[in-house]
């Protein structure tokens, strides 16, 4: 036989109460929220809680205001960075777009996570940025870059035009900086490690001097920065393999021009057979058009670059709009004695008459000043760009 227990007065009043009380609890933990997110995505968990009976006041806030405070966070390395209003909604882009303008903040991985508490004070937003290494370490590398940026600003200010400084950075980075080929072949795509963190940002390639392409493109932009040169940072593809890439985007006297300093380093330029590779300008101060050939990047995302005024061929006086044998034997001339003899022509099939009669017909020998310079042989090169580089050798 089954008892049934019967509920007395007491009993009902204290389980009134207790629903009393959960409700009370329930309203006063709805203002709290927390989340966090990485690189390429938001990802955010809520609970709430609200000790407010009425709305809380706003502060007045924008964009540029987000920025500076995260920056000002960031400068002072925070572990956590406080906003006394309700960023959430726009944290996210705000730190990526803080990431993107200054890589001299080379120790963040950026991921963090955030919490906002809702009072009748007001809303405030806490953001923990993530980090790969300690507060000493940070500091220890801080004082190195900023001790090696300076001695190399102190040596491109000694030109006298942007241009001059331009072509100065660019040309110390390709020789400097080694490309970190086994980091580039190891990575999956995000930062998960403090060696992958220096390869792919700025204190790799100016102070360690060994980096893959966004550590190229992120020490080239710091130290425009610095000159105040505006240069960006570009995310694509390459065209031939698919990988991802990065290059920059620089602005010359209101001109916005390409600028990919890896591929210009020698490592890109050795041919098949092991033969070491040069200095190359195929990818200094160029058009969209030209460097989409080899490179694939949202178009409409960046400011058109439609002059070629500011490349290294049309500055020297180096290109030729077709293949003439008398026009080339002129350029060919004046750089005989120098370490190499470079011509540009608009694409590679305008390239290939020259080719055919300098290089495999050997009629470059039969210019008066190659002749007179004793060179019996050469090596060459024909790049995809149109360039023609070629050696003179005893």
């Amino acid at each position: 036989m089954t008892r049934h227990k019967r509920i007395t007065f007491p009993e009902v009043l204290v389980l009134a109460l207790l629903a009393v009380l959960a409700a009370y609890l329930l309203q006063r933990y709805a203002g709290e929220e927390a989340g966090g997110f990485g690189e390429t995505a938001e990802r955010i968990a809520q609970t709430e809680t609200s000790t407010a009976q009425e709305p809380p006041p706003s502060i007045a806030w924008d964009e540029d205001t987000l920025i500076a405070e995260l920056c000002r966070g960031i400068e002072d390395e925070e572990a956590a960075i406080t906003f006394p209003y309700d960023c959430t909604g726009s944290l996210f882009d705000a730190f990526h777009r803080v990431l993107a303008d200054h890589p001299e903040y080379f120790w963040l991985t950026g991921s963090g996570s955030y919490t906002k508490k809702i009072s009748e004070t007001g809303t405030t937003v806490v953001f923990t940025p993530d980090t790969l290494i300690p507060r000493g370490e940070i500091d220890r590398r801080r004082a190195a870059l900023r001790e090696r940026v300076d001695e190399i600003l102190a040596r491109a200010e000694a030109y006298p035009t942007d241009y001059e400084r331009l072509l100065f950075l660019h040309d110390l980075l390709v020789d400097d900086t080694d490309y970190d080929a086994e980091t580039a072949d190891g990575m999956t795509g995000a930062v998960t490690s403090d060696e992958v963190s220096q390869a792919t940002g700025a204190f790799g390639c100016l102070v360690n001097r060994r980096a893959v392409c966004s550590g190229y493109a992120a020490a080239y932009q710091l130290l425009l920065a610095r000159l105040g040169i505006p240069c960006r940072r570009v995310q694509g593809t390459e065209t031939q393999t698919g990988e991802a890439h990065e290059w920059n985007l620089v602005c010359l006297a209101g001109d916005w021009v390409h600028v990919d300093v890896t591929w210009d380093d020698p490592v890109f330029t050795g041919d098949m057979n092991g033969a070491d590779g040069w200095r190359s300008y195929d990818y200094f101060c160029v058009t969209t058009d030209e460097i989409a050939r080899t490179h694939i990047f949202e178009q409409d995302s960046i400011p058109p670059c439609v002059t070629d005024a500011y490349g290294y061929y049309q500055v020297n006086g180096l290109t030729l709009e077709e293949y003439a044998y008398d026009t080339a034997s002129a350029l060919i001339s004046r750089q005989v004695g120098a370490d190499c003899i470079r011509l540009k022509f608009p694409d590679e099939d305008a390239l290939v008459p020259a080719v055919t009669d300098l290089i495999e017909r050997r009629k470059i020998f039969d210019i008066p000043a190659v002749e007179s310079s004793g060179a019996r042989s050469l090596r060459y090169s024909a790049s995809d760009m149109g360039s023609l580089t070629v050696w003179l050798l005893p």
